[in-house]
């Protein structure tokens, strides 16, 4: 060989492809089989301006993360009021709220170099969740490449749910946040354990279980995942140095340990569905938005992206399958297989184990309570809409489900979030038009008092509460149903009355709120008896609001 001849390939070694575990093989990916027709350049075109779309899309659905409606409701307001307390008294506020601390904490300092605005305090869950959008890119990429990355983005950024709870100031875009995390630096320490990989997981679960209680059952999930893959497999070492990882983060959850006992014993959810086996649906159902012609009709292509990723799975690695793949046209395995059963399992463990132990406890369920589970769902999801590439349809059926669902997530997520949630700023605007110093507003029951008390000028007027004549500003959980069981209306209406005087009262009511029965309507007929002279400025309107509430204006005797 002279100087001049380029060096040979011949005495070159070939690269080495990276192994998940140390012995184990990792096999290269796939590419198109022999004999199969390459795209045409048609093909090609009409893919990328499908994918054009579904970026576009997306792009307006970032966008939607910074734009809400125009009042904080009941769980915001209280998430606000609880935060900007100073720190020993925000964790004595939580023991009553029944929450764990961390969103609370990073909100509290949120507070301290921003302030308390509407829009400010929304921005930290759009940010939070702006940020889950390129840890979704890292784990998509981890699990099936480039392809699955991009459909997992934009399946997370259109989400319905994700979108909603974008724009809310709760602590759930955190805790979709952490999820996605989680499940990142679980399959990188899988792949290849090192002591920070294995550091972050610990610490990325321990911080889930100080977000929101779920993580629990999202926790459990995961230790069992892991501890049957650590009994036997290719991965067994890594799951075992894993599982020992997720039980060390589970020990920044022990401070927070008598707290929670508190909460678990005396706290609850009263307002909520009992747990039943039909969260499973109902969860993915309201992933998907299905209370809407848009969103049922997601949900439908949902279900048909976990179709066609089971489909794909079956069809690859069921030997006597593989006549009917070729007759569809099935031209290669699915990318990211190998970690669509564990996603599959985890998911759906979490939610059993979420039933079994709400079942047993007597828990109630909402369904945000799931977004533990979001993150898992929209990477199979993704999966799904990544397999449809390795039928006869190819790419462009990939990229116009991936289209379908990037424009109905969207839609349904915008017509959530540009409808306003509570009807507290019509009925504050009603108070400050027409009260005087030293009227009395009274709240029945006390879950309408924080957003309208946020509304009302400070120390203007007197506020109370049923049943527990509180400050309006907070919700004390405690014994919160056997509080509201033991109440006395006409007592309640006489306090009001004395305070009044010879001012107004402006009774803000709702009926229908669990545990309290006919209270609030018993309340207001008692106060009509003393105050014949009344009128109804706001009338209930359930059809427009999500919390919505009546108010009535009872001039002096």
């Amino acid at each position: 060989m002279s100087i001049a001849d380029p060096p040979s390939a011949a005495v070159r070694p070939a690269p080495v492809p990276d192994r998940a575990v140390a012995g184990t093989a990792v096999l290269p990916r796939p590419r198109t089989r022999p004999g199969t027709p390459r795209p045409s350049r048609a093909a090609h075109l009409i893919e990328g301006s499908l994918l054009v779309v579904a970026g576009l899309a997306a792009a307006l659905a970032v966008a939607l993360r910074f734009v809400g409606p125009k009042a904080l409701w009941l769980d915001e307001t209280l998430t606000v009021n609880i935060a900007r307390l100073p720190l020993p008294k925000l964790f004595e506020a939580l023991r009553h709220d029944g929450s764990p601390p961390a969103y609370y904490l990073l909100l509290h300092f949120w507070l301290r170099l921003f302030g308390s605005g509407t829009q400010t305090v929304r921005v930290l869950a759009g940010l939070l969740s702006l940020a889950t959008l390129p840890a979704a890119w890292a784990l998509g990429r981890a699990v099936g490449g480039r392809r699955v990355a991009l459909a997992l983005v934009i399946v997370l950024a259109c989400n319905p749910f994700a979108l909603r709870y974008g724009t809310e100031n709760r602590m759930y875009s955190l805790v979709m946040l952490l999820a996605t995390l989680a499940a990142l630096t679980l399959i990188r320490c899988l792949q290849r354990p090192t002591v920070i990989r294995l550091f972050l997981f610990g610490l990325v679960c321990g911080f889930l279980l100080l977000t929101h209680y779920w993580a629990l059952f999202l926790v459990a999930g995961l230790g069992a995942v892991l501890a049957l893959v650590a009994l036997r497999g290719p991965v067994r070492t890594p799951a075992r140095m894993a599982l020992a990882a997720l039980c060390g983060g589970c020990l920044l959850f022990l401070p927070w340990a008598p707290s929670f006992y508190f909460q678990a014993t005396n706290t609850g959810t009263p307002w909520a569905d009992a747990a039943s086996p039909m969260m499973l649906v109902k969860a993915l159902g309201e992933f998907a938005g299905w209370e809407t012609a848009g969103g049922m009709a997601l949900f439908v292509l949902y279900l048909a992206a976990f179709v066609l990723l089971t489909a794909g799975l079956v069809l690859v690695a069921v030997r006597a399958a593989r006549p009917l793949a070729s007759l569809i046209g099935w031209r290669g395995p699915v990318p990211g297989s190998r970690w669509a059963g564990p996603a599959a399992a985890v998911a759906v463990g979490t939610m059993l184990i979420a039933v079994a132990g709400g079942m047993l406890a007597g828990a109630a369920f909402a369904y945000r309570y799931a977004s533990v589970v979001l993150p898992l769902v929209a990477l199979l999801v993704a999966l799904g809409v990544t397999a449809v590439r390795g039928t006869r349809f190819g790419p462009v059926a990939s990229a116009a489900l991936l289209v379908a669902i990037a424009v109905l997530g969207t839609s349904v997520g915008a017509r959530e979030i540009l409808g306003q949630r509570t009807q507290a700023p019509v009925v504050a605007a009603q108070i400050v038009a027409a009260a005087r110093p030293g009227d009395v507003v009274a709240f029945c029951p006390d879950q309408l008092g924080p957003a309208v008390s946020r509304l009302l000028p400070d120390r203007l007027y007197t506020e109370v509460t049923f049943p527990r004549w509180d400050d309006p500003e907070r919700i004390n959980w405690v014994d919160y149903a056997q509080i509201n069981g033991a109440a006395n209306v006409g007592v309640f209406a006489r306090q009001v009355l004395n305070l009044a005087g010879s001012h107004q009262i402006w009774l803000v009511w709702e009926s229908g709120y669990r545990t309290l029965g006919y209270s609030c309507q018993e309340l207001r007929d008692t106060l009509e008896v003393s105050r014949p002279a009344y009128s109804e400025p706001v009338h209930s309107q359930p059809r427009k609001y999500y919390e919505h509430e009546s108010l009535v204006r009872f001039a002096p005797a």
